[in-house]
This record gives C-alpha cells, structure tokens and sequence, in this order.
C-alpha cells in the first residue's frame, strides 16, 4: 500500500476549513460538555435517544457526537499537518511548482548542499558545466519529492485522522440528506 506524501494531503491540510477545526476539540467539549446547552439541546430534540428502535434510530441519535468527533479528528489531522508538513511542501502544490519558484533564486552552494541533502556528490565541475540549470532543476526535484515522503509516521497518522474525520462526518450527512429526500417526496416534515 501506498501512503500519501505530504504534497497528497496538502489539499486538505492547507484549506481553510480543516484548518479552522483545529479549534473544534476545545469548543465541542465545552458545548458537549455544558449543562446548560445540553439541557438546550434536548429542549430541540438534539439528545441521546436511551432507547432507540432500530440502527437508524441510533444513528441519528449519536448525530451530534458523530460531527463532534468528525471534526475532531480533522482538527488533530489539520494540527499535526501544520507542525510536521515541510513549509515549502505547504507551499508550493507540487514538485514542478517548487522548482519554478526556487530554481531561480539559488546559487552554486545551496546546489552543493541540496546535493549533500538528497545523497548525490556535486562539485564545482559539475556546477562550471551545468550551463542550462538541469542540475539545479533535479536536485530540487528530488528534494521536493525526499521532503513530501518525509515524517513518515506522522504522514500515516495525519492520512488516517482526516480519512476518520471525513468517514465520521459522512454519516449525518447521508442520514440527513436521506431524511429530507424522503421528505420531499412523501410530503411530510420528520419529528427530529
């Protein structure tokens, strides 16, 4: 199996609404938590059905929890994706994107020590000759692509997180929407 690199997760680690459910764990047990709006909730039929008769029943009892944790385990993803991820991964959508944001700006010493980084010998012979830059261009590119499957375990936990998070999520949602499909075609409002 292959798990995704930094520069696959990057579209949802750098969106706005990930990032912003970094703060969900802290809110959500507050709320969750908070006598008060728990006692509004059940007021507006969001609480914990005790003894609910079928599986969907259940489901659509636990609704609240099921976003709470959807949203946290993406908040955590989002977390761990922002302190680990390489800024220029961050940066840049892919390797080509990088070289051509970089490739421009570097001299012959960062070539030498880009070389050292992805374990290949450059010397100054290799820079005198290398008229077009193709050295500097591969050079970043591997390092692009070194850098993308670094942190490996945190890249596998960061995956893991935002794939629960997603699967939480979909849950209401499809409950939802399925709700209000067979709404609108048999007419009637539901109780909850």
């Amino acid at each position: 199996m292959r798990w995704p690199t930094w520069a696959d997760l990057r579209g949802i680690g750098n969106s706005n609404a990930v990032r912003a459910s970094i703060i969900v764990p802290v809110i959500g047990y507050l709320i969750i938590l908070n006598s008060t709006i728990a006692d509004y909730l059940k007021l507006h039929g969001i609480e914990w059905v005790h003894q609910p008769a079928s599986v969907w029943d259940h489901l659509w009892s636990l609704k609240l929890y099921l976003v709470y944790f959807g949203l946290m385990f993406l908040g955590v993803g989002a977390a761990i994706y922002q302190w680990k991820c390489p800024s220029f991964v961050k940066k840049y959508g892919d390797w080509a994107d990088y070289v051509a944001g970089v490739a421009p700006h570097i001299d012959s010493a960062q070539v030498m020590t880009l070389g050292n980084v992805v374990g290949q010998s450059v010397s100054i012979d290799d820079l005198r000759f290398d008229t077009t830059g193709d050295l500097a261009r591969s050079l970043l590119r591997r390092h692009f692509k070194h850098m993308s499957n670094y942190y490996r375990g945190w890249r596998i936990t960061t995956a893991i997180l935002f794939a629960w998070g997603f699967a939480l999520l979909s849950i209401p949602s499809f409950m939802t929407a399925v709700r209000v499909a067979i709404a609108l075609v048999t007419g009637e409002r539901s109780s909850t």
